[in-house]
């Protein structure tokens, strides 16, 4: 009976382990911190291959060692301003230029999605941007996209209320 206990609870550990591991893997996180002056943009261009180990790869493919179905990039966002600003902001967070391999003819299989407050006054603002990848409908598409960079520019502005 002992065995048997011992066996079953071994197991589970060993199943426990393994959905932490791919929860862990299923999604990346990438950091970086930015500074913008008042009413003047700052865009960042960014790679998602130098952002993540992983490779993004659609949900509901059969997943290997290393593949992600999503990618947060993250940015913490603080204004140059020494001042203390009185008044909030407005916080202005776009999504531009999105290529899969140096090129846009795949771009709308790429999803974007921004998470980040409207305003932004003294404190810095986090802002995270979740990637993922919608399936190619032809293998000629898919082909045309598998394991190539995908880049697009981030611009961050701040502008006062009006």
């Amino acid at each position: 009976m002992f065995k048997k206990l011992s066996v079953i609870a071994i197991v589970l550990f060993l199943l426990g382990g393994s959905v932490i591991a791919f929860a862990w893997w299923d999604s990346l996180t990438a950091d970086e911190d930015v500074t913008i002056g008042v009413g003047e943009g700052v865009t960042i261009s960014v790679n998602l291959d130098e952002q993540t180990d992983g490779v993004l790869v659609p949900a509901g493919v059969v997943m290997k060692e290393g593949d992600v179905t999503e990618v947060d990039v993250e940015f913490t966002v603080n204004l140059d301003d020494t001042e203390d600003i009185i008044a909030p902001l407005d916080f202005i967070v776009t999504i531009t230029n999105v290529e899969i391999g140096g090129e846009a003819i795949h771009a709308g299989l790429v999803n974007t999605s921004i998470s980040a407050s409207e305003t932004i006054q003294n404190d810095p603002v986090e802002v995270t941007i979740t990637v993922t990848l919608d399936m190619p409908e032809s293998e000629v598409a898919y082909n045309a996209v598998a394991t190539e960079d995908i880049t697009f520019d981030v611009t961050f502005e701040a502008s006062i209320q009006e």
